[in-house]
């Protein structure tokens, strides 16, 4: 072979940016132009104590398994040798079988025959071993005579050692991006933290395993569910989840399954067409298709009827629905956030909620805690609610004094924040302007009052009141929402035991913001 041909060669071994190219192509390289019976190449380990093949080969002379390794240390094959020496050992016929004892190289030279032999050829840079080449060929060849191929190898080990060093720059360069994106992470995930711990008050750690799993949920396709007691404010954990996710540019839709009658929330939901039924006057558009590309909020999800549900987890598994009275379905790209105060494992269990709809509906669950399990959090929500008075009522409340906090502190708060917030808000418009809340300006808790119902009445500092209208809403608020704590959410039982109708007690809710 000519030296322009293997300048040739060596062209296209530097042309080659992967090491296992550049391998493949400098051994099929020496096979073809040295005529060579069989070959393969031995590498070190990523240890350095073992060499190991560059790849398997089970249908040539020589029998190279893909497991096999050899121990640098053991000089019962004659890799060790040729490492230890750093010069090619020729090795004929005969003086093969002196290595039999080692099963793995005797393996390898199983097939060579009496007019064969191995040569073992280090690769080396500075004296420094780096590699071996085997070649399988006629006992009677010169190859070791020839020095193109010699150089040839000697331009393999260089660019060899430089795609390794360009391999461990790059693993080096990846492994600082990927510490980069880490810390920025790790930053928007502390500012966004930070963001919601203003809208989500609270230091507890209730409170910042809530907020992570928010930023969790919010990061994920997934439907969730946020569970939690009345008054925990689960609609502001799903409109956080709303904010935080990639969807926070498109509608918010959220309705309350428990507000709307049965036979009014399915048109709700998925809307009809004109004379659909008596009454349909015009095209609706319902809630799932105003929530396309945004987030669907159903409330009190456990309350949706049994036909309904079977209705929405098609929607869910499928995105389609057909508006009532239409002839063609639609299809509405949503995500779904869902809350209930109710226990639905046993609504499912009870046969009153379908099991498929809450596994679908359970994708990702957030657990909303109680005020009561979190009470060092006060302080801090009773002056976000301040605040909120005085913005909404342009006063200026300066704050509470240690006495009222102390009574405030007391009390389990079976409705919760809301709770917490309607009693500062009554506290709030019964404080002097600049003034500071005081034990005066809050209500008599249930617990603190006389025992029977009839004779459960609120105590109020009447000469205090500056605005009839509000303390009249707060007080009938109070009672109204103490009522439904008291029948655990039956809203029937709480109309019934204050002897109203239960439209009226559900407008009543509704005017009064009561969400229970």
């Amino acid at each position: 072979m000519s030296t322009a041909q293997w300048l040739q060669h060596t062209s296209s071994l530097l042309e080659c940016k992967q090491v296992d190219d550049l391998i493949d192509q400098f051994m099929q390289t020496l096979e073809v132009e040295l005529a060579l019976s069989d070959s393969f190449f031995l590498k070190p380990s990523a240890d350095g104590r073992h060499l190991v093949p560059s790849a398997s080969n089970d249908t040539g002379l020589l029998k190279v398994d893909g497991q096999a390794s050899w121990n640098v240390t053991d000089f019962q094959h004659p890799f060790a040798h040729v490492l230890q020496t750093a010069k090619p050992m020729m090795l004929d016929y005969y003086s093969l079988a002196y290595w039999h004892d080692n099963p793995e190289f005797a393996a390898l030279i199983s097939e060579i025959q009496s007019d064969e032999g191995l040569l073992l050829y280090p690769l080396k840079q500075d004296n420094h071993v780096l590699g071996l080449l085997c070649f399988a060929l006629k006992a009677s060849d010169s190859v070791l005579q020839r020095q193109e191929w010699q150089q040839y190898c000697e331009v393999f080990v260089r660019h060899w050692q430089w795609l390794n060093k360009v391999a461990d720059q790059t693993g080096q360069a990846c492994q600082l991006t990927d510490s980069i994106a880490e810390i920025r992470d790790e930053m928007t995930l502390q500012v966004n933290l930070a963001r919601l711990s203003d809208e989500l008050v609270g230091e507890s750690s209730g409170m910042d395993r809530l907020r992570r799993d928010i930023l969790r949920g919010a990061g994920t396709v997934l439907s969730v569910l946020v569970q939690g007691e009345t008054g925990t404010g689960k609609e502001l954990v799903a409109k956080a989840v709303h904010d935080y996710s990639c969807r926070h540019n498109a509608p918010f839709v959220a309705i309350n399954c428990a507000a709307i009658p049965e036979n009014l929330l399915e048109s709700e939901l998925f809307g009809y067409e004109k004379g659909a039924f008596s009454g349909a006057n015009s095209n609706k558009k319902g809630l799932i298709a105003q929530a396309s590309k945004g987030t669907l909020f159903l409330d009190e999800i456990g309350d949706m009827p049994l036909t309904l549900q079977s209705k929405l987890l098609r929607v869910l598994e499928s995105g389609h629905f057909r508006a009532l009275g239409a002839a063609a379905e639609v299809h509405s790209d949503f995500r779904l956030v869902a809350a209930t105060h109710v226990n639905l494992k046993e609504k499912v269990n009870s046969g009153e909620f379908r099991r498929d709809l809450y596994y679908r509906l359970n994708q990702f669950p957030v657990m909303v805690p109680e005020l009561k399990d979190r009470l060092d959090d006060l302080p801090k929500l009773i002056h976000h609610f301040i605040e909120r008075f005085n913005s909404h009522n342009q006063a200026q409340i300066s704050g509470i004094r240690s006495e009222a906090l102390g009574k405030l502190k007391a009390h389990q708060y079976p409705g919760n924040v809301r709770e917490l917030r309607n009693v500062v808000e009554y506290a709030c418009a019964l404080t002097s302007l600049n003034g500071e809340i005081d034990v005066p300006a809050l209500p008599v808790f249930e617990e603190s009052l006389s025992a029977g119902e009839g004779n459960v009445q609120h105590e109020y500092e009447y000469e205090d009141i500056g605005d009839l209208k509000l303390a009249v809403a707060q007080f009938e608020r109070n009672v109204i929402r103490t009522r439904i704590n008291r029948f655990k959410g039956d809203r029937t039982k709480a109309a019934m035991s204050l002897g109203l109708p239960k439209r009226t007690f559900s407008h009543k809710c509704l005017k009064l913001e009561i969400n229970e």
